[in-house]
């Protein structure tokens, strides 16, 4: 399964950890694993190449998937509606595959 948590400050998304792996379908045919690593990679470079938002990013396939973002200043107005856009698409997915991934949200 996929667990992917929001962490968040007064209602600001401030990073996402995800982890694991669906177990949908076999490696490298595995839909859920491939969307949810498309939003959250997608996010990361966007994120990066299209705001002067810094962040730290660790990722480690070795850990099952494993990717946490984390801003530590505020996130400018266009990071955080890739943020946003990011949360809807994990959410939209948690609703159809609810066997395979699972979302929380955490206040830090």
């Amino acid at each position: 399964m996929i667990k992917a948590i929001i962490y968040h400050k007064k209602n600001e998304i401030c990073g996402y950890r995800i982890s694991g792996h669906a177990g949908f379908a076999q490696a490298g045919e595995d839909i859920v694993c491939s969307a949810v690593s498309i939003l959250t990679i997608n996010t990361v470079n966007a994120i990066e190449q299209l705001t002067s938002t810094p962040f730290s990013c660790e990722a480690d396939e070795k850990k099952g998937g494993y990717l946490k973002v984390m801003f530590q200043k505020e996130i400018d107005h266009d990071a955080a509606l890739l943020l946003k856009a990011m949360v809807l698409g994990l959410e939209d997915l948690a609703k159809e595959y609810k066997k395979y991934i699972r979302l929380n949200y955490k206040e830090v």
